[in-house]
C-alpha cells in the first residue's frame, strides 16, 4: 500500500486520519507542522502527502510550491 505523510496541527483530526488510513493496509507517518512537514517530504519517499492548508510554520500551499509534487 501507499505511504503517506499527514500534515495536520490539531491532534486528533491527525490522529483519525492516520487510524483510518492504517485500518485500510496504508503506512502513515505524522508531523504537526509546516516546516518538519516540508523537511520530510523532501527527505523521504511518500506516495501522498496530506497537507493542512494553516499549519504552524509553513502552510499546505507553501510546501507544495517547494516540492516537485503535482497537486
Amino acid at each position: 500500500m501507499a505511504r503517506i505523510l499527514i500534515a495536520e496541527d490539531e491532534r486528533a483530526i491527525n490522529d483519525l486520519i492516520k487510524f483510518n488510513l492504517e485500518l485500510v493496509g496504508h503506512k502513515c507517518s505524522q508531523t504537526f507542522d509546516g516546516s518538519d512537514a516540508l523537511e520530510r517530504a523532501l527527505g523521504e519517499k511518500f506516495d501522498l502527502l496530506i497537507l493542512d492548508v494553516m499549519l504552524p510554520g509553513l502552510s499546505g500551499f507553501e510546501i507544495i510550491g517547494k516540492t516537485d509534487t503535482p497537486v
